[in-house]
């Protein structure tokens, strides 16, 4: 019986260090609050953090006492060395306080990629100076028309604020529904997650690329004003797409279910509303020689070295960075080749992709590591090199680099023993890229969660045996 005791004591301490240790290497979700003091007219925010996933799924924020919503901000992040990515997702909600005073963030929790989330909250102090006056993207966006059924007292509402772009140009798509302040009926939403799911399997297209701001669980709600009458929308769907050709993008009429409490009755009906179809021309981009190399979007280029001056056969490094707004996914330098004045190995690919309003933006930066084999002022023009469209100005825009890499030294005929040894780029070229990556952290949970399930069944089996002896 002692040595039973024993066993289970020990048993019991690794299940709870066995636990410990898996919740520490999976709790890659968290909640940061904004600063607990900010001056009137400037956002509030809560922010879920998401680490190493691409899910991003999450229920509604929490209500704040005093203050409004003002639309939410998706940003994701990655960093990318040979075939490994590191990801990080930020989605934020943005609060915009009634008036100067103390407000109370209640603690809360939040459902996030199927992992419940907590807040202990906090108070937030906001001060009667005003934030400097800026030009926000929204205010800088042109109002969308109002539909022609905005005299309805509810209507759902397929739009997009474009109805012609360039190929690779963006366009937003959203879904809402919306419902006047002065609608006598009182609806809710009824098996909203099936008809989404079936309305997305219609709306989806085929030749764009997606850019999803994760509406997930409850719509975004947003109040605005529709020929003077005041509207409530809850916003089902959002996406900014990124046509891959010049083909027409059709999106058929939807239908949404909704339920109707009917007081006199007593009893439930259900009114079906339905959207209109609609159609995006993207046009192709003008002629040029190199137009099928272009991406198209509103970039501008940064560059830097990480010294001014470099001994032939050591390491610099050079970064070039490409922020704006379109698809950055598709946006790639090439690494030049080997030659008699430089070796060059593959960048790290950093991107920080930002999904605010109707407009996707972010910035792009390759990192290369450069070993010069001579001395010399060296133009990296001849090296570095990118072409993108411009659809603002509708013209291309070749970029070439404007820096020169000075290096001093001796003529260096052998690169590979001296300048990358242990590094993170030693023998780069050399590494089979096509082997399957191996998550040493997932096999050690693996192995510990295995030895786990022999333990607890050696634990049954002492027990058993006891009871018979």
């Amino acid at each position: 019986m002692k040595a039973r005791q024993i066993y289970l004591i020990i048993l019991l301490f690794y299940c709870s260090f066995s636990r410990i240790f898996v919740f520490a290497q999976q709790n890659a979700i968290r909640i940061e609050l904004g600063p607990s003091s900010i001056p009137a007219g400037k956002p509030y925010t809560i922010t879920v953090v998401i680490t190493g996933s691409e899910q991003r799924e999450y229920d509604r924020f929490p209500d704040i006492m005093g203050m409004s919503r003002r639309g939410t901000t998706t940003t994701t992040s990655s960093t990318t060395v040979g075939n490994r990515t590191e990801i990080v997702q930020r989605i934020t909600q943005n609060y915009i306080p009634n008036q100067p005073g103390n407000y109370a963030v209640t603690p809360f929790t939040m459902n996030v990629n199927g992992q419940t989330v907590q807040s202990m909250g906090g108070i937030v102090i906001v001060t009667d100076a005003l934030a400097k006056e800026t030009v926000s993207e929204e205010e800088e966006e042109a109002v969308e028309p109002a539909p022609a059924d905005a005299k309805a007292s509810a209507f759902l509402l397929l739009s997009s604020n474009r109805s012609q772009v360039y190929a690779g140009e963006g366009f937003n798509l959203s879904l809402g529904f919306f419902v006047a302040d002065d609608n006598p009926l009182e609806m809710g939403f009824y098996a909203l997650n099936l008809q989404l799911g079936a309305i997305l399997k219609q709306i989806r297209p085929a030749n764009c690329w997606e850019e999803n701001f994760g509406i997930r669980g409850e719509p975004q709600v947003f109040e605005t004003t529709i020929n003077g009458r005041k509207y409530t929308e809850y916003r089902l769907f959002q996406a900014v797409y990124f046509p891959l050709n010049t083909e027409p993008i059709q999106f058929p009429a939807v239908s949404l279910k909704m339920s109707v409490n009917d007081e006199k009755l007593k009893k439930q009906t259900f009114l079906t509303f339905h959207s209109k179809p609609l159609v995006i021309r993207p046009v192709p981009l003008p002629q040029d020689a190199r137009r099928n190399q272009a991406v198209t979007g509103e970039y501008s280029v940064r560059e830097q070295l990480s010294t001014r001056v470099v001994q032939t056969g050591k390491t610099i490094q050079y970064k070039i960075t490409i922020n704006g707004i379109g698809n950055l996914t598709p946006i790639l330098i090439p690494t030049p080749e080997n030659d008699n004045f430089f070796d060059f190995y593959p960048p790290t690919i950093q991107q920080s992709i930002t999904r605010r309003r109707s407009r996707v933006s972010g910035e792009k930066t390759f990192t290369f590591q450069i070993i010069p084999k001579q001395a010399g002022n060296f133009p990296l023009s001849m090296y570095f090199r990118w072409i993108f469209f411009n659809p603002r100005t509708g013209r291309y825009v070749n970029w070439q680099s404007n820096v020169v890499l000075k290096s001093q030294g001796e003529k260096i005929t052998n690169t590979d023993s001296d300048a990358l040894a242990g590094s993170l780029f030693s023998n780069l070229e050399n590494l089979d890229s096509t082997k399957p990556f191996v998550n040493v952290q997932h096999t050690i949970l693996s192995l510990a969660n295995g030895i786990l399930a022999i333990m607890a069944l050696g634990m049954v089996y002492i027990f058993i045996r006891g009871k018979r002896g």
